[in-house]
């Protein structure tokens, strides 16, 4: 199409707000923000929407995903896309003339975080339904290996939205912990929001580590709260089988029906998570910038820290975010997306001081110095990041991790720092 626009606002779970229109061109994107929602002065992307500007203009092949970054931590990654892109494929439409908007138009009032986006192609979701988590897993990895040719109806909903490339679904589980539901509308009495990632009894087929995908997710989390970080609730759900599923509490859901809007850093800098596209110091600048607290700056520190010393080399641009709360303010999100790297040589996405590979205690210093982090502050941070690595042994013990894989593990972590 020559032209397509679509509203977007802003979903509290309680109401709806517009936020403004969205539209293009074949070569172009607009938006223009509600006036009503500029008096308003909810700043949700303050570094390339300012609200003081009212309306943009972009050239559509210099953002990296054809949409403000905005809108297009809205898009899922390559299981969302795989899903949708299914969809479309079953209309007729060709893969490669489905646009962004059409994308957003899709996900509708059903993306992450709180933006909703109107009209949308599918009907409301108003029920939610009963979610078995060994027959979704099951169904999930065999579309995921191509054994399927598409989602059903269910799975079709609560995997279409979440970003990232492993097979994964948005569920509500009871208080209880035993039962499941559809999770991308608004819960029951009792219920929270969660979202789980499958585990495959097979390497390769969603990760390097096979059944043990999920678990090492949890151990990687349960170290990162003993470095200090801050952390979701998470849980391993077992299908039946014997298979361990990683799930997470959603922080963009606080309630059984509250939304809360984040964004990454991504989104808010545009830059391509495709690429390694940004340096930790980068990431510093950015948690002063929009936070304006030095705490915020020394947790973003101690997570670059952490994703060093557990050698977490999918640290790019779309696995660092923030929350905005409802009067504006921002602050890290609880970290997500953290796990044991299957290429133990391999660089980082994110760099440190322009070094991707193992940096030395120098570097990390220099990083601190750079955002201006007194230097017993970083010392602090690296000797408790060091003892938190040191729990490894003892949490993949706990959560009967064989012993084959918690030393090949053990090899790749960095429990100390070369001098420079």
């Amino acid at each position: 199409m020559s032209f397509q626009e679509i509203q977007v606002q802003f979903d509290t779970g309680v109401d709806r707000v517009l936020v403004g229109t969205l539209a293009a061109t074949e070569h172009q994107v607009l938006f223009e923000y509600d006036p009503a929602w500029v008096a308003g002065g909810l700043e949700l992307a303050p570094l390339h929407l300012p609200l003081a500007q009212k309306g943009f203009r972009f050239e559509m092949n210099r953002l990296p995903d054809r949409v403000p970054g905005l809108f297009a931590d809205s898009l899922p990654d390559g299981w969302g896309t795989l899903i949708m892109d299914r969809y479309f494929i079953r209309l007729g439409v060709d893969r490669k003339r489905i646009t962004p908007i059409d994308r957003l138009a899709w996900l509708g009032c059903e993306a992450m975080g709180a933006l909703c986006y109107q009209p949308t192609l599918r009907s409301e979701q108003a029920q939610y339904q009963a979610v078995r988590i060994g027959a979704a897993a099951h169904e999930a990895l065999q579309l995921f290996e191509g054994k399927l040719a598409d989602a059903g109806i269910l799975l079709s909903r609560i995997g279409g939205s979440p970003g990232g490339a492993r097979p994964k679904a948005l569920i509500g589980i009871a208080a209880g912990g035993d039962d499941f539901v559809s999770g991308t509308g608004a819960l029951p009495e009792g219920y929270t929001h969660w979202l789980v990632k499958f585990s495959s009894a097979r390497k390769n087929a969603v990760g390097p580590f096979g059944r043990y995908e999920g678990v090492l997710e949890q151990i990687c989390l349960k170290t990162a709260a003993a470095a200090g970080i801050t952390t979701p609730e998470s849980r391993l759900i077992d299908d039946g089988s014997g298979l361990l599923h990683f799930a997470v509490r959603r922080f963009d859901r606080p309630t059984a029906v509250s939304r809360r809007h984040g964004a990454t850093a991504s989104g808010l800098l545009h830059a391509d998570h495709r690429l390694p596209s940004l340096d930790y110091a980068d990431l510093l600048k950015l948690a002063w910038t929009l936070t304006q607290d030095a705490t915020q700056v020394l947790e973003q520190y101690r997570r670059a820290v952490f994703n060093l010393f557990v050698g977490n080399l999918d640290d790019h641009a779309k696995n660092h975010g923030y929350l905005m709360d409802e009067s504006g303010r921002w602050h890290l999100a609880p970290v997500y997306d953290l796990t044991f790297s299957g290429e133990p040589d391999g660089e980082h996405w994110t760099s440190y001081l322009g070094e991707g590979s193992r940096p030395g205690r120098a570097t990390l210093l220099k990083l601190a110095e750079a955002a201006s982090i007194r230097k017993p502050d970083a010392v602090s941070v690296i000797e408790q990041v060091q003892s938190a690595v040191a729990l490894f042994g003892h949490l993949a013990r706990e959560l009967c991790l064989p012993q084959s894989l918690r030393r090949q593990l053990e090899k790749r972590l960095v429990p100390t720092v070369s001098p420079t």
